[in-house]
């Protein structure tokens, strides 16, 4: 037999010892959501379309005082403490100014102006690492605190997907505005929002992921059986995690499933961190 013929032997005897390895039965550490999948070309559209209402933004005097009204949030966010009754008075402004905005223009204006604020946000916040001044302050406001206690900015890095940041601005926005967070999102911007919530709010409280994880199913998110069944882990219900995880290696046939599904009943046997 040739040198290279040797060595082809050998290599398959490796992978046949690996893929034998692999197919064993064993348990997995079940602790780590599945990661945050977004669809690229639905992300890029969402992206696109905030980029063109931006543009549509009109320009008046009811729309400016609004703007100032939302920077003047922001500075506020950024150089606490303020009173309550500070904060009372500022959003009763807000919210005469955003019905004077409606008045005229329409609910399409809304739309534009929390896009324009978007697009503002992502030129000034970049990657995160800048020092804010000035007017960028107000623009900023509470979103570093935000992003960091959500796990989106993490040790001066984001993590999060571009899309998930933006989202997270879109309902700082909308509240600020007194209106549901996830007013005027569309389907992949609801995913990039309840998504990171229920599989990367590390620390948050279980019963709020697991209502995040409903949203995030409800918008079609990807990964949420296989989340479901390690929020039940995490629940105290491991003979059903498993079961869980099971009935998906069934479906599936990744072994990843099914020593997962080994893994959950290991895990309950020490205690849980929930990541």
């Amino acid at each position: 037999m040739t040198e290279s013929g040797i060595k082809l032997v050998l290599w398959i005897a490796a992978a046949a010892l690996v893929g034998a390895m692999l197919a064993i039965p064993q348990p997995v550490d079940p602790w780590e959501m599945p990661s945050l999948v977004l669809d690229r070309t639905e992300a890029r559209d969402a992206i696109a379309l905030d980029e063109a209402l931006a543009q549509e933004q009109p320009d008046s005097d009811e729309v400016r005082a609004l703007r100032e009204l939302f920077l003047e949030h922001g500075r506020a966010e950024a150089n606490p403490p303020y009173t309550v009754t500070d904060y009372d008075q500022r959003q009763a402004s807000i919210y005469r100014a955003a019905r004077l905005v409606v008045e005229k223009h329409g609910e399409a204006a809304i739309a534009a102006m929390r896009s324009h604020a978007v697009e503002i946000f992502v030129d000034v916040f970049g990657d995160g690492t800048g020092d804010f001044e000035g007017d960028d302050v107000a623009v900023i406001g509470g979103m570093p605190e935000v992003l960091e206690s959500y796990g989106a900015f993490h040790e001066g890095v984001t993590v999060a997907p571009p899309l998930t940041v933006r989202v997270f601005y879109k309902a700082r926005w909308n509240s600020i505005h007194r209106r549901p967070f996830v007013d005027g999102f569309s389907k992949i911007e609801l995913q990039a929002y309840w998504g990171w919530l229920a599989l990367h709010g590390w620390g948050k409280p279980l019963d709020r992921r697991i209502e995040a994880l409903v949203a995030f199913r409800d918008a079609g998110g990807f990964g949420t059986q296989e989340a479901a069944a390690l929020f039940d882990l995490l629940g105290g219900q491991p003979e059903r995690a498993s079961r869980s995880l099971e009935s998906l290696y069934e479906q599936r046939r990744e072994l990843r499933l099914r020593n997962l599904a080994l893994g959950t009943l290991h895990a309950s046997r020490r205690p849980a961190v929930a990541r």
